[in-house]
């Protein structure tokens, strides 16, 4: 059920998951660094890229996407290409993939690379927004009536809820009725996928995972105190700051492994 795109054909196996509204070409600018040297799988999350049509119609992807899900929907991937020894990346969105994935498999994993990844800390909005039946409702209106949504944002900016560039990205990631009912599937999908950062810590731990995280310096999206959780509860994690913003950062990320 996973589409993905394979790059490269270099010994060191990637699986690599990208950031909300985006699809499996987030990943170009690390296969061209990279392409000699690795194998990238950059596969697309549940509701984008390929992975939301199959033969012209809609998957059937789950209402709500859980760990055990993901995990067989991973063990069915990594039997099919013969994969045994892998390393995983997840920027954004994708990170919540990542972490998860890492937890579960990490007596298979070699490292772990998280660009400015969500799922580390429960952002206020998404819990407000997916948690209940009360708060799916107000974000199904919202996406239907985006004028009301970004008078709020405004509002929020205004008095210092909100920062300026979080709702350029909100704006930039709901412009069309498409992308709007893909945030909503995918916001209410992925609530109950994630990892406490105490057992993820303990099972990087155990299996000798290095685990690298970067940041961007200018990221308002996800930044450096939103990683403070991941910080505490894995000291051996390694933090790298790039001065970048949110967007930017796979890219810059990409020149950076590639010198």
């Amino acid at each position: 059920m996973l589409t993905y795109i394979k790059y490269g054909s270099g010994p060191t196996v990637w699986l690599a998951f990208h950031g909300i509204g985006q699809n499996a070409h987030c990943f170009e600018p690390l296969a061209h660094q990279l392409t000699y040297t690795h194998t990238i799988y950059s596969i697309e999350l549940p509701h984008h890229g390929r992975s939301a049509l199959k033969q012209n119609q809609p998957t059937n992807w789950p209402a709500i996407l859980t760990n055990a899900y993901w995990h067989g929907l991973v063990t069915l991937f990594l039997a099919t290409h013969s994969i045994n020894r892998f390393s995983v990346i997840g920027f954004s969105m994708g990170g919540r993939f990542a972490l998860v994935t890492a937890e579960h498999f990490a007596a298979q994993i070699d490292g772990l690379l998280l660009l400015a990844p969500d799922g580390v800390t429960q952002d206020p909005w998404f819990r407000l927004a997916t948690s209940t039946v009360a708060g799916r409702i107000l974000l199904r209106f919202f996406l239907n009536h985006t004028r009301w949504l970004l008078k709020i944002g405004h509002g929020f900016v205004r008095i210092g809820l909100l920062s300026a560039s979080q709702l350029r990205f909100a704006e930039v990631t709901m412009q069309t009725p498409a992308q709007r009912e893909q945030i909503y599937r995918s916001w209410t999908s992925f609530r109950t996928l994630k990892t406490t950062m105490r057992t993820f810590a303990i099972a990087m731990t155990t299996h000798q995972v290095q685990v690298r995280l970067f940041l961007g310096q200018y990221d308002t999206v996800l930044p450096r105190r939103h990683m403070q959780p991941l910080e505490i509860a894995l000291p051996t994690c390694q933090v790298l700051i790039i001065p970048t913003g949110h967007n930017s950062l796979v890219r810059r990320v990409a020149a950076l492994l590639g010198t």
